[in-house]
């Protein structure tokens, strides 16, 4: 089983959250439906949200991205 540090995980999980908020950006930018543009925007809300969560963990835990 892999041992990963906590700075390998809070910069992995910060990597796929910024992706999947940029995913999600792009696409709710290029859909012509309203309501799944709205759905889009939601999760890229999400993600954003998570973003800062994990940010806020890198800094208490003193790890730089």
């Amino acid at each position: 089983m892999a041992e990963w540090t906590m700075e390998e995980v809070l910069r992995l999980a910060l990597q796929h959250e910024m992706d999947n908020f940029g995913a999600y950006t792009k696409a709710s930018e290029e859909t012509q439906n309203p309501a799944i543009r709205a759905m889009f925007e939601f999760l890229a809300d999400e993600e954003r949200d998570h973003i800062k969560l994990i940010r806020d963990k890198m800094a208490e835990f003193n790890v730089k991205e």
